[in-house]
């Protein structure tokens, strides 16, 4: 195990090695007893073909979860690899052989390639996966055999031949990656996969077009029941009816076409959603003068979204070099960086920085040597921001020196929005100052742009405004 210290943060990386005299380090691990027959060796070495520590550190934590996925797909009787699906692989097999499933005729199969030649792989397969007595019974009825016995590509491949192919809701996430090219997406394939997992915490898993009615109904009920919100159930849902359409359109799944996850009622939806509240002027006037005794992060943070109305993951994610303090008007610059991805396309914009946001920007550009803003809400280990523990570090502060029932640190957002509203800022220079835009102007950026936003910010951090109930 070595440890590195990156922006002041020391690391402990378990899989990161130097051999001696070496200047570039490797990947290395142990690979688990119960796995080691999908493995050539008892352990996996990947050389990271770098000598820098830094880059090092990021790219031991990048193979380190691709490993651990890895390990995950092998225990649930998956292949390594998920970017092809069941589906993908058997395909594949079949066209080592020369065989086109959808040219396949069993009354002349000796002119679709190498049927033989595909029929000895598969009975090499099940001789691998059955007992001597079971080979011996399968002989007998060697086109009926359970295919259920075989690898994952194996399977597939002999179910398609078949007219037999189907998936479980378990294997849908893989095949819908794989036709949205959305393999690499770690936020999709983790939307997929939590779908599933919502599916599957209540009833069996099974091929789509097995589910009844009366199931769905059940998988509602019993969410419901143990607090899952309404919104969150409609969109684990949606993302069900997504994969459960594209998929069996496209592998031409006839019987799953038809499902009961098309349209669903959900009792109480929206009931549960919490009313938005706004800061009063005299609350944001007091959190002005909001001092942090322990995280100074915090009031930064807090101060920065007061008057911009940023989010808190994008406030997080910020780096120094997103920071333009020399500009004739000073501004942040939000964009994706691999730590942080943003809401949607429009979130990406430039923010002029005025009032206690101009302040706490400048306090904590002198105060930190870290390429990232707020280092403290970043985890370098994950590559990701700790946008929730901020979020909850803020609200605990905003409840103490508010009082409880005060206003969460979301309500900065939709605060600034009535701010700018009663300042008369213009609708497109609000949705382009909040990231909520639907088309983003020629001027997007421009001096004359930043002008009129500044202006209008000011004017809002600094008027009185009545809250609209």
């Amino acid at each position: 195990m070595l440890k590195l210290t990156i922006n002041g943060v020391t690391l402990s990386l378990k899989y990161l090695h130097k051999a001696k005299g070496r200047q570039t380090y490797n990947y290395r691990r142990l690979v688990p007893s119960d796995l080691r027959q999908h493995y050539a060796g008892r352990e996996i070495i990947r050389s990271l073909k770098t000598s820098d520590p830094t880059i090092a550190a990021r790219e031991c934590l990048r193979i380190t979860r691709e490993v651990e996925a890895e390990f995950l797909r092998l225990r649930s009787g998956l292949p390594k690899e998920s970017s092809e699906g069941k589906h993908g692989l058997g395909l594949k097999l079949l066209r080592q052989f020369g065989i086109q499933p959808q040219d396949y005729d069993k009354a002349d199969y000796e002119a679709q390639g190498d049927v033989l030649g595909f029929a000895d792989h598969i009975e090499k397969a099940f001789e691998s996966a059955l007992s001597v007595e079971e080979m011996d019974a399968l002989r007998w009825d060697a086109a009926n055999a359970d295919a259920s016995r075989l690898p994952l590509a194996e399977r597939a491949a002999l179910e398609t031949l078949r007219g037999e192919f189907r998936l479980k809701a378990s294997e849908y996430p893989a095949e819908y990656l794989r036709l949205k090219d959305k393999a690499s997406d770690q936020k999709f394939k983790n939307d997929a996969e939590l779908a599933v997992k919502f599916l599957l915490a209540v009833l069996p898993d099974k091929a789509p077009g097995e589910y009844k009615r009366s199931e769905l109904n059940d998988l509602i009920a019993l969410q419901r029941d143990i607090g899952l919100k309404t919104a969150s159930i409609k969109r684990r849902l949606a993302m069900l009816r997504a994969m459960f359409n594209l998929v069996s359109l496209e592998l031409e799944l006839d019987e799953d076409r038809q499902h009961p996850f098309h349209d669903w009622h959900i009792p109480g939806e929206g009931e549960d959603k919490k009313d938005k509240q706004d800061f009063t002027f005299d609350q944001l006037t007091q959190l002005r003068e909001f001092k942090a005794s322990r995280v100074k992060e915090i009031k930064w943070m807090m101060h920065l979204m007061l008057d911009t109305g940023l989010r808190m993951k994008e406030c997080c994610g910020l780096m120094r070099q997103d920071v333009y303090l020399d500009d004739q008007y000073p501004h942040l610059r939000v964009a994706k960086n691999p730590f942080r991805r943003l809401k949607t396309k429009n979130s990406k914009r430039f923010v002029p920085l005025v009032g206690m946001a101009l302040e706490a920007v400048m306090e904590a550009v002198e105060s930190g040597d870290s390429d990232w803003l707020f280092a403290r809400y970043i985890d370098l280990e994950e590559q990701q921001t700790k946008n929730t523990s901020a979020a909850n570090t803020m609200n605990k502060a905003i409840a103490g020196y508010l009082g409880a029932g005060a206003p969460t640190s979301h309500s900065f957002r939709h605060t600034m929005q009535t701010r700018l509203r009663e300042v008369g800022c213009p609708e497109h220079l609000r949705n382009e100052l909040g990231g909520w835009s639907k088309t983003v102007s020629e001027s997007y950026g421009s001096t004359a742009d930043l002008k009129n936003k500044s202006e209008y910010l000011q004017k809002a951090v600094t008027t009185p405004f009545r809250n609209i109930t």
